[in-house]
């Protein structure tokens, strides 16, 4: 159905493919999903090769990976979320310090996907937000722009898990531009930033474990909304609430 290729306006049918699965809230109240346990698959009759291994929590990667959860209770806000945190949250998962490429991978190194960080002004070191609680990060002169302010109360509005984003320090966003995206790859530019996308959230993840806060990716936000907030013609694609 979605066959891009020898479309004129590929960039339309983006948005209009990313439009269809998206949350509105009008809409959250009629959605339904009912809980389906995962099977756990079987081994049929093939060979096997067993490949049981105890992680050795002694290392810290290997600790960092056995530890990492998604957060299901309100955050309890254990860390100071200040800019020494956010400098090497920020090189761990993204930035990647001085080398050209980044922490993660992305098609030809394009870099689509942006990076907002959006603070719970009541919940973080005060020196952060003096200038404004809505960032957007540049990994390439390793700063974070402050784009404008917020209350917390109105950022809270675009998630749909109250009790989660009530607690939460700070909420990270990636989102592209996807009018843009499709000028070295075409019609596979979208499935690119998705994955691009989901490469930085599992970063997001486990450097949040190895600083010790809480973190959880989220698909309950309403897309619009949140897009809104971030401005720059941003499509959000992914969110993560942590604290």
């Amino acid at each position: 159905m979605w066959n891009f290729k020898g479309e004129r306006n590929v960039e339309k049918n983006f948005i209009d493919y990313h439009m269809m699965s998206i949350n509105e809230p009008e809409f959250t109240n009629t959605q339904v999903y009912d809980h389906q346990p995962r099977q756990i698959q079987g081994n049929s009759d093939y060979p096997l090769v067993d490949l049981d291994y105890v992680l050795d929590q002694s290392n810290p990667f290997e600790a960092v990976l056995a530890n990492r959860y998604s957060a299901r209770e309100p955050f309890k806000g254990n860390v100071v979320v200040n800019r020494a945190l956010l400098a090497r949250f920020t090189q761990l998962a993204m930035i990647g310090g001085s080398k050209e490429n980044r922490t993660y991978p992305s098609g030809g190194a394009q870099y689509y996907v942006d990076t907002y960080f959006l603070f719970n002004e009541d919940l973080v070191d005060q020196q952060i937000v003096k200038q404004g609680n809505i960032m957007r990060l540049n990994s390439d002169t390793h700063k974070l722009m402050v784009k404008q302010y917020q209350p917390w109360d109105e950022i809270s509005k675009a998630f749909i898990q109250k009790y989660l984003v009530n607690s939460a320090q700070f909420t990270i966003v990636l989102s592209c531009d996807v009018t843009s995206i499709s000028k070295k790859y075409t019609d596979i530019s979208y499935k690119l930033v998705q994955q691009e996308a989901g490469h930085i959230g599992q970063n997001i993840q486990l450097v949040a474990n190895y600083l010790g806060l809480e973190s959880v990716p989220l698909g309950g936000f309403y897309d619009i909304e949140l897009s809104k907030l971030l401005g720059d013609n941003q499509t959000s694609l992914y969110a993560f609430l942590l604290g």
